[in-house]
């Protein structure tokens, strides 16, 4: 089953989603870190999410692109943190900048790829799309890559969350289809 869980900026949707996860879990639950660490600030915020997890048997696997080509046990449960950083990977290379529609298909198929060796997937992304916009081209650009793939993700999830200030907000279930 895919799950997707989003939320704004520290509303809770990382534990929310471990938890999420660990209900579900009977086979290895992998924890696929995609964040690139740039500065002090995003090192704190790793340390934060690896204490989250600590005890909770977790395997954690580093991969910031192509996730549809990581190594995973079969009918493995898998939480990506975060679609938000995942679609800024492969948007903005080390080569350029790739176009939004190449990026939405590309995560797309990547997601397919995992979704044919998981159990569950759960997918934790950031509600950036209440800010009123007004940004340059290039952010406007992501900002339309991340809103794609959230509405195209929700429609093929069996569940759909949102977390606001660490109350759960079910929006699709599997069984309800809201």
């Amino acid at each position: 089953m895919l799950i997707l869980i989003a939320g704004g900026a520290r509303s809770g949707k990382s534990s929310y989603a471990e938890s999420r996860l660990s209900e579900l879990s009977g086979y290895p639950k992998i924890y696929m870190a995609v964040s690139k660490i740039y500065d002090d600030e995003m090192r704190e915020r790793v340390k934060i999410h690896q204490a989250m997890r600590k005890g909770k048997g977790f395997l954690t696997l580093e991969r910031t692109q192509d996730l549809g080509n990581a190594e995973i046990p079969f009918g493995s449960d898998i939480m990506i943190e975060s679609l938000t950083v995942w679609a800024a990977n492969e948007m903005f290379t080390d080569e350029g900048v790739n176009a939004s529609d190449s990026v939405v298909s590309k995560i797309l198929l990547d997601l397919g790829k995992l979704l044919l060796r998981a159990g569950n997937v759960v997918i934790v992304t950031d509600d950036i799309f209440s800010d009123g916009g007004g940004f340059d081209e290039l952010t406007e650009g992501y900002v339309k890559c991340l809103a794609e793939l959230t509405v195209k993700i929700a429609e093929i999830s069996g569940e759909v969350w949102e977390c606001y200030s660490g109350i759960n907000i079910c929006y699709k279930t599997k069984e309800n289809n809201l």
